[in-house]
């Protein structure tokens, strides 16, 4: 049961990822320099790549669920931040710290994985929990797109902050492992 919990929080908060990917491509079109996009989400990557490096290098002695729901809350906070008016410069500037706990989230998630499933399905479990993540980016991009037919980046990006709070409530709810 802990395990389909799992996927479902997996599910919900990589659905925020396709968001912010439509989100920040609409917002560089709408900044009038779609190439733009291409910056913003590599700097996004460069946060996550320095937060994965920040986690991997300490020892973290809150329980791995807890650390799981931190970061999908900061990753909301993240999102939320980003759906702000802001000039490209400072987009460009938060980008990078919205990016920060997105490769701890998913090292966690890894971790959690590996701790739910019982030894023999292991296997299983990572191809559930790796589905789950591309399944939910997939929503995210047509959920994305979808939005932006009636409304502007802004509210996709909101819309992805709001998944992965989500996610982070509950992954709160989960007794302590």
């Amino acid at each position: 049961p802990g395990f389909v919990v799992l996927i479902a929080i997996i599910l919900c908060y990589s659905t925020a990822f396709g968001l912010l990917e439509i989100g920040m491509t609409a917002y560089a079109t709408e900044k009038g320099n779609a190439a733009l996009a291409g910056i913003l989400l590599g700097l996004m990557s460069t946060g996550s790549a320095l937060g994965g490096i920040a986690y991997g290098s300490r020892s973290w002695h809150l329980p791995l669920i807890r650390q799981f729901a931190l970061m999908l809350a900061f990753m909301g906070a993240g999102l939320m931040v980003l759906a702000l008016p802001w000039a490209p410069w400072p987009f460009a500037f938060w980008s990078v710290f919205a990016g920060v706990v997105m490769a701890p989230a998913l090292i966690i998630q890894s971790m959690l994985v590996a701790k739910t499933a019982r030894s023999d399905e292991v296997t299983e479990a990572f191809t559930w929990s790796a589905s789950a993540l591309l399944c939910g980016a997939g929503i995210g991009l047509a959920a994305g797109g979808a939005l932006l037919e009636r409304f502007s980046s802004p509210a996709v990006l909101a819309t992805g902050s709001a998944a992965a709070l989500i996610a982070a409530a509950a992954a709160a709810l989960i007794p302590r492992d």
